[in-house]
């Protein structure tokens, strides 16, 4: 594999690589794990841009062994694709497929820079860019994304003429950017994924669309922590949509202290075994997604009032 940079997956469509001795695929093969791939992106997409419904369409089929391009396109007049969607929206996806592969691995590293992540195992070094590593968690809490995948999987395993599958920019690659090998298919498969950052079940991730009143706000992009009350609980977390801070710079959006954010917010929970339930970790919240400014409610002077 070498090295692999997964933000070379850009734009709003993708090849897929059926890889063996093949000029063809079996129909049945070739249509359901089409379908399970496009649940899967419907089901990220439903995640990172839950404002705008998509079909997913076959474009064109071409050699290379056997590929199919596909392509994602907006559905009806509503919503729109964030801003920078494009660019990060299938690396997601080859992130969440390497994720899978290497999460048990022991000889696995991981390595955390300010612009990106950094995995290797062996001679292989995966570079994930920050925009997208930074709304995985959201991305791999989701069980539809998951179930998908995994049918994805299911599907092309099954059949004993692919050799290796594979994700890449242009039909004319003479090898797709991301590559996984028959020996592979069955841990992608696996039903029993974990849908949490850990596997330690004492401890889970949750995503929740909320709305945050602002007490204390940050202009500038980074990790610097807003101040927000939450049904009348005072948390801290920062906010890692960049579309949100493009537009407060471009004065699309105006808040102030006492607006508040409807938002996605993600955090984790620990297990409490005297209270019998699960408890927010505080320094764990993070906010994924801004979907609009909710301006607080003005008190209106009635006519003829003092």
């Amino acid at each position: 594999m070498g090295t692999v940079n997964v933000g070379d997956l850009g734009g709003d469509q993708i090849v897929i690589h059926f890889g063996g001795a093949l000029t063809s695929v079996d129909a049945y093969t070739f249509g359901n794990s089409l379908i399970a791939f496009a649940d899967t992106v419907r089901a990220v997409n439903g995640v990172l841009n839950p404002e705008q419904n998509i079909e997913v369409r076959l474009e064109a089929v071409g050699p290379g062994s056997f590929r199919a391009v596909i392509k994602r396109m907006k559905k009806g007049f509503g919503g729109f694709f964030a801003r920078g969607a494009e660019a990060v929206f299938w690396g997601i996806i080859a992130t969440l497929i390497y994720e899978n592969l290497l999460k048990r691995d022991p000889h696995t590293t991981i390595r955390v820079e300010p612009n990106e992540v950094i995995i290797e195992k062996g001679g292989d070094t995966i570079i994930i860019p920050r925009t997208i590593y930074d709304q995985m968690p959201a991305v791999r809490a989701n069980p539809e994304v998951q179930k998908n995948l995994s049918r994805t999987f299911q599907v092309i395993e099954e059949d004993s003429a692919i050799e290796n599958f594979g994700l890449t920019p242009n039909l004319q690659d003479e090898k797709p950017l991301v590559q996984v090998s028959r020996t592979e298919f069955q841990v992608l498969a696996a039903t029993d994924y974990a849908l949490e950052v850990t596997e330690d079940t004492r401890r889970r991730i949750r995503t929740e669309r909320v709305r945050l009143v602002i007490l204390k706000a940050w202009f500038v992009s980074g990790n610097r922590k807003w101040s927000f009350e939450w049904n009348g609980v005072p948390l801290s977390a920062p906010i890692m949509d960049q579309t949100f801070f493009d537009k407060l710079a471009s004065h699309e959006i105006l808040i102030g202290q006492g607006d508040a954010l409807d938002v996605e917010l993600t955090y984790e929970q620990n297990y409490d075994d005297a209270l019998g339930l699960y408890v927010n970790d505080p320094h764990t919240f993070q906010v994924m997604k801004v979907f609009a400014p909710v301006p607080r409610a003005r008190q209106m002077r009635l006519p003829g009032g003092d």
